[in-house]
């Protein structure tokens, strides 16, 4: 390592040290000073981004040390592959910054054994020994990227800050995706009163989520059901493994305690395994079926070495989907509660769009109050309120996918960031129809921002083409928007809002709801008699 003196232009003194080709420049004063708050790039939900530097040269791993603690991570080191695992035994981290060869267990090894046992971690490998090949070999392991040495900073952190960002960006597809696949098995238990029929609908949807080979559904004090369920061919033809995931099952439920057994955990269970542990070649997940802190059974699914392991993922969505089948089993009255149950997630997960735009916070509760409040002055049906009543919460979903810096803009947008605000209809209506029983409400997301004129998005629908109910939730979404303060300006007077609608009734918006919208909240409080 080398070590120059320079200073910059404000003429702070920095030291400039070199190692193995890579620059470091490190301003000594800073680290005097209070570190400044670290902007959104470099934190993971709310906090700073973990990140486990593995690597057997001491100087290397200093430099990484300083250089990304100086970039605002959380930073920890450590000098083998080994060391490496048994800090994720006890820590998550989300990020691994490995180098490529090491003594005893190599990079590729490394990321070998964390994927294989599960870890929820990224991988970023360094090497010396760079070549499209082993770029390759990285990448088809596993890694998430690959930096070949001799790097700067520079480039290291545009590396980490890219592999982290795009980190974040599959975190929240997938809690988007894990959130639609419990909204379906939510209502398909909903609509199911009968308690076998409840069972088969949710190894219907295990099945379908989780691509087991084989299940295992465990009830051992039913009366009304069968006590031990087998799907798949693997338990039903090898009964050494059936008889001992049974005793597995026992033990879970017993301690309710969820786990996964693999070819690396196996050892550690209690009792005879029924084969030699080199020949245990399966993945499985074991969930206890819980119903007011009463252990009522488990779920246990596996999959032979032919496919992937399962994953602490896919633990926990697992998890979710048996606390959901506990509460079904209840009894089958427990159906009306379960669709409250049902709204109470779709509010949360509207809250949590909205929580994007500081400016929008009950938003989408009041649109939907106000929806079903015209809909009732105007005599729809028990069924069309429903309706208005869950597209007003859900109707702008689809800003999900649009940017904060576009949604919390003080300002006027730009014409290519309104092209970028006006996809939020379209991803609204892409989400929700991975849920079946939302079909009704789709139209109504999807078309929320037409105008009678034609002028309005996606489609450019004119009048009656516009779905009726769509037309109610865009005047009363209009209302609410400028009856309340947003990022660009504050909530309206009473007055101009009158005005805008009267002026836009019959091009923007339909006039009879404009009417009796107006009407209707001249003569009562419609948040309070909602």
């Amino acid at each position: 390592m080398g070590c120059l003196r320079v200073s910059t232009d404000d003429g702070f003194p920095f030291n400039a040290l070199t190692y193995n080709g890579i620059w470091l420049v490190n301003n000594m004063q800073a680290k005097q000073r209070q570190r400044p708050t670290y902007p959104s790039s470099v934190r993971q939900k709310g906090r700073q981004s973990h990140i486990l530097v593995v690597d057997d040269e001491p100087g290397l791993r200093e430099i990484c040390d300083e250089a990304l603690t100086d970039a605002g991570y959380v930073v920890e080191c450590v000098s083998s592959g080994q060391e490496a695992l048994d800090f994720l035994d006890d820590s998550e981290v989300d990020l691994i910054l490995s180098d490529f060869r090491m003594p005893n267990m190599s990079g590729l090894e490394l990321l070998e054994r964390v994927k294989g046992k599960g870890f929820d971690t990224d991988f970023l490998i360094m090497t010396g020994f760079g070549s499209i090949e082993t770029a390759v070999e990285c990448i088809k392991m596993g890694a998430a990227d690959y930096l070949p040495k001799p790097f700067n900073i520079s480039h290291l952190l545009l590396k980490t800050k890219k592999v982290l960002k795009d980190r974040l960006d599959r975190l929240e597809r997938k809690k988007l995706s894990s959130l639609v696949r419990m909204l379906n098995l939510s209502n398909a238990l909903n609509m199911q009163l009968d308690l076998s029929a409840l069972v088969q609908e949710f190894l219907f949807h295990v099945q379908n989520n989780f691509n087991p080979d084989s299940m295992l559904f465990h009830l051992p004090d039913s009366l009304a059901l069968n006590r031990v369920t087998v799907r798949g061919a693997l338990l039903r033809t090898n009964r050494p493994l059936f008889l001992w995931l049974n005793k597995i099952c026992e033990a879970v439920k017993k301690k309710g305690q969820s786990k996964i057994i693999d070819r690396f955990s196996v050892a550690m269970e209690e009792g005879t395994l029924f084969c030699p542990v080199e020949e245990f070649s399966y993945s499985i997940m074991v969930v206890p079926l819980v119903q007011y802190s009463q252990k009522i059974g488990t779920i246990a699914v596996v999959r032979s070495s032919e496919k992937a392991e399962y994953t602490p993922a896919d633990l926990q969505l697992l998890t979710i989907f048996s606390s959901h089948i506990a509460s079904s089993l209840q009894n089958a009255r427990l159906y009306t509660k379960m669709k409250a149950l049902n709204r109470e997630v779709i509010g949360s997960y509207a809250r949590a769009v909205e929580a994007k735009d500081i400016y929008t916070s009950g938003h989408s509760d009041r649109v939907a109050r106000y929806a079903r409040a015209l809909g009732e002055s105007l005599g729809l049906q028990a069924q069309e309120l429903e309706i208005l009543y869950t597209a007003g919460i859900l109707h702008d979903i689809g800003k999900i996918g649009v940017p904060d810096s576009i949604l919390n803009k003080p300002g006027r947008l730009t014409s290519e960031e309104y092209d970028v605000m006006k996809k939020h209809p379209r991803i609204g209506r892409d989400i929700l129809s991975q849920v079946t029983s939302f079909r009704e409400i789709l139209p109504i997301v999807y078309h929320h921002h037409e105008r009678i004129d034609g002028k309005g998005y996606p489609d450019g629908l004119t009048g009656n083409e516009i779905p009726f109910l769509a037309r109610i939730v865009s005047v009363v979404d209009s209302y609410e928007a400028m009856t309340s303060d947003r990022a660009y300006r504050n909530a309206l007077p009473a007055a101009t809002v009158r005005k805008i609608l009267e002026d836009g009734a019959g091009t923007q918006w339909q006039a009879d709801l404009v009417k009796h919208w107006l009407e209707l909240i001249a003569t009562k409080d419609v948040l309070a008699d909602t």
